[in-house]
């Protein structure tokens, strides 16, 4: 993913999860606000999910996941994906999936 969709900034994390707008499913947790610095995204794997190979894993299939779809999500928000216990037995496509089905439920998916 491009540098300039990270959101990296511990201050900014905090905000999204006390202000933000969150949808959730078994797998993800979605956390959203408005920005005026354009489209950032972050990701929170905790250790619940499992050993750090398992968790980078994951996350690297969030990543992926999101890189993807960066033309169909809407512009000017920063989004934060949370994984659950449950992502860490998900294969890529249930991710993915699970990732555009939060999304839309949200709102946050332009039409094409």
């Amino acid at each position: 993913m491009q540098k300039r969709y990270r959101l990296t900034n511990s201050r900014s994390f905090d905000y999204l999860y006390r202000k933000g707008t969150s949808v959730r499913d078994g797998c993800l947790v979605l956390y959203f606000a408005p920005s005026n610095r354009g489209t950032r995204v972050g990701f929170s794997v905790g250790k619940k999910v499992g050993k750090s190979v398992v968790r980078n894993k994951t996350k690297r299939r969030l990543k992926e996941a999101f890189r993807i779809h960066i033309p169909e999500i809407k512009r000017g928000f920063n989004y934060l994906i949370v994984a659950r216990p449950q992502a860490a037995q998900c294969d890529f496509h249930a991710l993915e999936k699970n990732l555009l089905d939060l999304l839309s439920r949200a709102g946050m998916t332009e039409a094409k």
